[in-house]
Parts: structure tokens; C-alpha cells; sequence
């Protein structure tokens, strides 16, 4: 049997809309569009075969399955956080021979990346 693959940036995105109840307010705290969210939710949802969130007029709720996957999904994100804030405290590992200029150039991007918020 083979698995599906399921992407970061969705269950990212499940996390902070499920925080926030709003697919517009993930975006925002994601600083991607709302259109965005809502199609890595919509995958998302395709890819655990079941729907996450109740859409109504007034917003979203989250269904059974989403409320049990919510927390679990919400920890394992602040986990990776948490890792890729050490990760970059440690610095880079120097002494690769040849490819000082390419890492130095990639380094450099991660850490303006890092720092910037949107």
C-alpha cells in the first residue's frame, strides 16, 4: 500500500486556520493569499480523505476529524519550529571543500529569510 505524501506548508496551514478559525487570518500570519490556505487545506483534505472544516457563511468550524487532528498537528509544528530555531543557532557546518562561495551565497539568503516577516 502505498502512502501519500502530505505537505508541510499544508499542515502548517491546517494549524494556524484551525488556531484561528479564519483561512483569511492564516493567511495574514502566514503572508501568503487566502486562496492559498484554501487550496493547501482543500489537498490536505483530499489527502486524509476526509474534510477538516465545516465552511459557512459565517466562517469556518472544524469537524470531528479536524478538532482530533488539530492539536497533534498544532504540536508537531511548534516542534519543527522549535528545531529549525536550534538549527540555525548552531550555524552552518564549515570546511566542505569546493563549495564555498555556492554555500556562502545559500547561507547568507537563509539568514535574511529567517529574519524577515512576510
Amino acid at each position: 500500500m502505498k502512502t501519500a505524501r502530505i505537505s508541510l506548508n499544508g499542515l502548517q496551514a491546517f494549524a494556524t486556520a484551525a488556531r484561528h478559525l479564519s483561512f483569511t487570518r492564516a493567511a495574514e500570519e502566514l503572508c501568503v493569499t487566502q486562496a492559498a490556505v484554501s487550496h493547501l487545506i482543500k489537498t490536505l483534505e483530499t489527502q486524509v480523505g476526509r474534510p477538516l472544516f465545516h465552511r459557512t457563511a459565517r466562517g469556518l468550524q472544524l469537524t470531528d476529524d479536524g478538532a482530533r487532528l488539530a492539536p497533534a498537528v498544532q504540536q508537531a509544528v511548534a516542534q519543527l519550529w522549535r528545531a529549525r530555531r536550534c538549527c540555525a543557532r548552531t550555524g552552518p557546518v564549515i570546511g566542505r571543500p569546493g563549495r564555498g562561495r555556492r554555500d556562502a551565497r545559500r547561507w547568507t539568503r537563509a539568514a535574511r529569510s529567517s529574519t524577515r516577516r512576510c
